[in-house]
């Protein structure tokens, strides 16, 4: 009975196992169904001026992007290694936030949308990409995350939107859980 008791428990821990490690590497895709993003205003989308921070994101391209997804990737890449969120962050002008290296949630979608905007203008995708930072709601299975929470840093949440101009094709990025979670896309309700 014993023998049995062993197998049971060991079969259990390779399933639980087995369990953690397909939710990590499903995890973009399970956060997508399980969170949804609503735009809910825009933020100012600010341009890349301090040679600092434009010297900052040429120092960080290794290759050059040949379209719009991997500028999104180098875009977010740039910011998780910029910046360390932190509630306490008041700045949310990349052309500082590359030197304090922190921001909130507005501070890294500012950055991202910057950079984003530097890479598409220095790649010449400008007729076609922009990037914007936009406040928004978080939907956890469809319920309106911010009215389930009494934290006053939690009354909305900043993302990026990149859009064609032309086709009027989104996608939707989140800085700051791509930071935390690798997690490079999300979805817009």
């Amino acid at each position: 009975m014993r023998k049995s008791k062993k197998k049971f428990l060991a079969k259990l821990f390779i399933i639980i196992i087995a369990i953690f490690i397909a939710a990590f590497i499903f995890r973009g895709a399970l956060y997508r169904v399980a969170v949804s993003y609503k735009e809910d205003g825009s933020r100012k989308n600010y341009k890349v001026k301090d040679k600092n921070f434009a010297m900052y994101i040429e120092d960080n391209i290794s290759d050059a992007p040949n379209d719009i997804e991997s500028i999104i990737d180098l875009s977010q890449e740039i910011t998780s290694k910029a910046l360390e969120f932190s509630l306490e962050a008041k700045e949310n002008d990349p052309n500082k936030t590359v030197l304090l290296r922190r921001a909130n949630c507005i501070g890294y979608a500012a950055f991202t949308a910057a950079t984003g905007n530097y890479l598409i203008d220095k790649y010449k995708l400008s007729e076609v990409w922009e990037a914007k930072p936009v406040k928004g709601k978080l939907f956890i299975f469809g319920q309106d995350a911010h009215k389930k929470t009494k934290m006053k840093s939690f009354k909305d949440h900043d993302f990026v939107i990149f859009k064609n101009k032309v086709t009027k094709r989104e996608i939707a990025v989140d800085p700051t859980v791509e930071d935390k979670f690798g997690i490079k896309r999300i979805t817009k309700y």
